[in-house]
């Protein structure tokens, strides 16, 4: 059976703490590969200025390199309109042959507000979700959320849940990076160095651009 993480997001600009992401969830789940899926248009953040997709995509592919471990898809760019998870998940199955199973990663801040989603009864029926541990949401860790505010999961172990139909939800431990695309953003804005944060090749393509120095165009 392969099994195969799913990293979505804007990734705008992608960052050392995403790749940490990565690299913690291939470890902890033992995954074959991780795939980065930028979203071109994400629901929760239409009311944002987002920079184009094409530009996102590219910086990802420079972030990951040589990483086997991990490669970028733009499977979400045939999706018309907004980007569901969803909807990326369904035409994933099809490529996918034989026996798969997809851990989708995502923060905490995101999880809690996984019953917004599309369809996210099926959506957590069809894929192992993989919650970073942050510091908590509202007050509410990821074990609170997964018991209070989804229906019939119980604990399996330790930073598992399961419920009766199989669905999983698995807590990601790992050391916080403290780094974040709008902190990158802003301070290249201002002029200042994110050597600490960006991959040097992602650097190189912000400055050849002229991203995030004055409002996205």
């Amino acid at each position: 059976m392969q099994k195969i993480g799913l990293f979505g997001g804007t990734f705008d600009p992608v960052h050392y703490g995403h790749l940490a992401v990565g690299k913690a969830a291939l470890e902890q789940l033992d995954l074959d590969s991780l795939i980065f899926i930028p979203a071109p248009s994400p629901p929760h953040k239409q009311s944002d200025k987002i920079t184009p997709f094409y530009h996102r995509l590219a910086m990802l592919e420079l972030a990951i390199g040589e990483d086997h471990g991990f490669s970028v898809s733009p499977i979400e760019a045939e999706l018309q309109g907004l980007s569901y998870t969803i909807d990326t998940l369904t035409i994933l199955r099809r490529r996918f042959k034989g026996d798969v199973t997809f851990f989708y990663v995502i923060g905490l801040d995101a999880f809690a507000e996984i019953s917004t989603w599309k369809q996210y009864q099926l959506l957590l029926s069809e894929v192992s979700f993989v919650v970073i541990d942050r510091p908590s949401h509202d007050n509410k860790t990821c074990e609170e959320i997964v018991c209070t505010e989804l229906h019939g999961y119980s604990a399996s172990g330790e930073g598992c849940w399961r419920n009766e139909n199989g669905s999983t939800v698995y807590r990601l431990v790992m050391d916080p990076v403290a780094v974040s695309s709008t902190e990158i953003r802003e301070l290249l804005r201002n002029g200042k160095a994110v050597e600490e944060m960006v991959p040097p090749a992602v650097i190189e393509y912000i400055q050849a651009k002229s991203l995030y120095a004055r409002d996205i165009l």
